[in-house]
Parts: C-alpha cells; structure tokens; sequence
C-alpha cells in the first residue's frame, strides 16, 4: 500500500543522495544515512510516515534473519523459529507450516529463482555488452555518454514515472 507521504520521503532520500555525490558519482552510504535523517528530523508531518518506514524495515529484516537456513550439523533447513513467507503478505512460524504451506512455499521459491536467474543474466548480459563498448569505443570515460551515444540512449517520460515526481524541482 502506498500513503501520500511516500513520494515525499522518497524525494528527501533522492535530495540527500545528490548533496552526498562525490565529484565522481559516487555516496557513502553512512554520509547519506546521516543527511536523509538530518532531513527527515525537520518535517515533524513526517513522523508517522517514517515510523511506518522504519516498522516495515525492522519487519523486512526480520523476515530476512528469520528465512531458513542450512542448518551445518542437520543438513536440513528446518528451526523451528524459522519464518515461512507464503505470499500475499502471510508468513508463517516454520513448527506451524502445514502441508499445504510447504506446496505453497516451493511454489514460491520456484517462481523467485526463475526470476533471480533471469535478472541476473540480464544484468550481466548488460554489463557485458557495456564492457565491450567501452573497450571498443575508449574515448568514453563514464556510462552516461557511451549510453548516448554507442546505444542510442534517450530518456522517456515514462521512465520511472515515480522517480520523476518532483525530480525537476531538485
């Protein structure tokens, strides 16, 4: 679910990125952590927006420390205090999962290992392609320009239309 303050903190997050960047491109995340809280501590509006943030972050960490393991001495991947995500925001205690869960559960780590597989081959496919064009083309010395003009590059109203919200104001 998105709330309307969303596009608000996602604006203060992409303000802090560009005061941050380096001369090279480049942020450290800490100095952006330091910043985007600097700024969120002066929109008191702001605070029930940030602690629902901060709750799915502690919830997502959660889901994450708690996903099952290899377990060294078993072999196997059961805790019982191991978490079970079975989609459409349901998670489950894994000394609670059921029969029924676990057809659930393979189901869903068959489609997010397919989808895993395939990013990352269109990642590296990508940074291959782009490797290539840099060796091939060595007067370009950042992406920006090489994508300009090796791959016909132009940018889209459309693309990420969220991002683009607020985005000429900064």
């Amino acid at each position: 679910m998105k709330y309307s303050s969303d596009p608000l903190l996602r604006k203060l997050a992409l303000e802090a990125a560009q005061y941050v960047t380096t001369d090279t491109g480049r942020m450290h995340k800490d100095d952006l952590l330091d910043v985007l809280c600097d700024r969120m501590r002066e929109h008191d509006d702001l605070q029930g927006a940030v602690l629902r943030k901060a709750a799915q972050s502690l919830m997502r960490d959660l889901g994450e420390r708690r996903s099952p393991r290899r377990n060294r001495k078993t072999g196997g991947l059961y805790h019982p205090d191991s978490i079970i995500k079975l989609g459409n925001g349901i998670w489950v205690w894994m000394k609670n999962t059921t029969p029924t869960d676990m057809t659930q559960w393979g189901l869903i780590s068959a489609r997010n290992t397919v989808r895993t597989i395939t990013a990352a081959a269109e990642t590296q496919q990508y940074i291959h392609e782009r490797t290539d064009a840099f060796r091939a083309n060595p007067g370009f010395a950042s992406l920006h320009p090489l994508e300009q003009v090796v791959f016909d590059y132009q940018q889209d109203t459309l693309d990420d239309v969220d991002w683009a919200l607020g985005h000429d104001e900064l």
